[in-house]
């Protein structure tokens, strides 16, 4: 016998907008059910390490480069890496959102509604109509996520002044809430939404602790991304490490837990339709000899 855990069951979708989810909780045996667990899973957690490919020089390669990672027909997820001062626009799918979430370095973006300094964990959202630049003093990565719906401001997070009056856009600076942030009763940590649409949620979490509770979902692809640090999740498919940069792919009906004792940022991003790596992505990692 292992040590007993909580764990909550999300029935759907994770999101505000549309029926809620129903929750459902349980208790596991960490060493029975999820380290010797024995189900059978449809799809495979799958754990992607875009960065250093994209830091990597191919031929035809620019300075700013950016690499789809997960894709659906309403939400595409992507890294970006500019080693250069002046990034390049990016792809963004014509009629599209773009959320900006910046994740090392600072890094200004220049829009048609003025500019926008980002530091790590800043996140940004540009309608359509908005175009921009980004520009700053050496390297810096970029979270990128394009949706065909509107985002707006998650239902928990705790500032909801960050619409800039008469404009377009949407800033957040989550590091400056984090005083209106109590740890979670339950998991541990700060945890809170940051944006979302009828598609995808996103939210952050800020923890120097292991999870205290699993959660296995339903109804939804959850994807981790490492915003700082190095950190763990613990799934009934095996544990993973996350470095900075890294997408971690929990597939429904995976139970899951961050561990370790060091203090990261993670995003987090639930999407209502199952999501597939990009070709792009696929082609780059055979190029350079990655496995897939």
């Amino acid at each position: 016998m292992g040590t007993k855990f909580k764990e909550v069951n999300t029935l759907s979708f994770i999101g505000n907008i549309g029926p809620k989810t129903e929750r459902v909780w349980k208790e596991v045996d960490e060493e029975i059910d999820i380290v010797g667990c024995q189900e059978k899973h449809e799809r495979a957690c799958q754990l992607i390490a875009p960065l250093k490919l994209l830091q990597a020089d191919l031929p035809g390669d620019s300075d700013s480069k950016q690499l789809p990672i997960f894709i659906n027909d309403d939400v595409r997820i992507e890294l970006q890496y500019c080693r250069g001062e002046r990034g390049a626009n990016g792809h963004r799918p014509a009629g599209f959102h773009e959320t900006q979430i910046q994740v090392q370095n600072s890094r200004v973006t220049k829009t048609s509604e003025g500019d926008f300094p980002l530091d790590e964990g800043d996140v940004l959202v540009l309608p359509p109509a908005v175009t921009h630049e980004n520009s700053g003093a050496g390297p810096t990565t970029r979270l990128i996520v394009y949706t065909r719906s509107p985002m707006q401001i998650g239902h928990t997070y705790p500032v909801k002044e960050s619409v800039i009056p008469n404009k377009q856009c949407i800033v957040l600076k989550p590091k400056t809430v984090l005083d209106k942030i109590d740890n979670g009763a339950a998991s541990g940590g700060k945890h809170f939404e940051l944006v979302e649409n009828a598609d995808i949620m996103i939210e952050t979490t800020h923890r120097s602790d292991a999870q205290k509770i699993y959660h296995r979902g339903f109804g939804q692809d959850e994807i981790a991304f490492q915003l700082t640090g190095q950190r763990a999740t613990r799934t009934s498919q095996g544990d993973f490490m996350l470095d900075t940069a890294d997408f971690l792919l929990i597939p429904p009906g995976t139970s899951h837990r961050n561990i370790g004792d060091m203090a990261t940022i993670r995003v987090i991003l639930y999407t209502r339709k199952t999501v597939r790596l990009a070709d792009e992505y696929i082609e780059r990692a055979k190029r350079m000899g990655q496995a897939i």
